[in-house]
């Protein structure tokens, strides 16, 4: 009986020992971790900036204390302390686009041409608990626009003729996907919280 009576107790006290009690909370301090990969394209660095410097403002208008760390992921596996209960790291971040259609015209000397451009922004988003560094939560976030820009401009006589892209604008289009991302990855973190 006494076995018995032991063992019964086990498995009550097991369950409860099961229950996280540390649970993401609005007003939660929740700092957004400085991505460790050193990216060679412009796009990607304008991608993992956009979503880094906007994650912290969406989860400010959602309830949270956010802040932007400086440290990485690794400096908090080193023993770094940035007094979050809760870090978010971008992960990765990528950036492609292709056109799908262009047409120009030119006139006295002057060229111009207006292309339809289609732009794919992706990024992991993860969240940590601030004591043990385990990992919380994982998203994979992506987001397609579809715009029509100028893509070049020219200039030229009979024999010569000269032309520049304009990739400027497309960097505005891969910035405007990857705030979309840090909206998504801050209404993901959201639901995560506890009511």
């Amino acid at each position: 009986m006494k076995r018995l009576v032991l063992g019964l107790l086990l498995l009550a006290a097991t369950p409860l020992f099961a229950i996280n009690t540390n649970v993401l909370r609005k007003g939660d301090r929740v700092a957004v971790l400085r991505m460790s990969e050193d990216f060679e394209l412009r796009s990607e660095r304008i991608v993992a900036g956009a979503i880094e410097s906007g994650l912290p403002r969406e989860l400010r208008k959602r309830g949270f204390d956010a802040v932007e760390s400086r440290l990485t992921y690794d400096d908090l596996r080193r023993g770094d302390d940035g007094g979050a209960k809760y870090y978010v790291e971008v992960v990765s971040a990528r950036a492609a686009d292709r056109g799908v259609g262009e047409i120009g015209t030119a006139a006295a000397n002057v060229y111009a041409s207006v292309g339809v451009i289609v732009s794919r922004v992706a990024a992991e988003v993860r969240l940590y608990d601030g004591k043990t560094l385990e990992l919380v939560d994982r998203w994979s976030l992506s987001r397609k626009s579809t715009s029509v820009q100028p893509t070049s401009v020219g200039v030229g006589g009979r024999s010569i003729f000269a032309a520049i892209a304009l990739p400027f604008f497309q960097y505005g289009q891969y910035s405007g996907a990857a705030s979309d991302i840090a909206r998504d990855a801050a209404e993901r973190i959201a639901q995560a919280a506890a009511p």
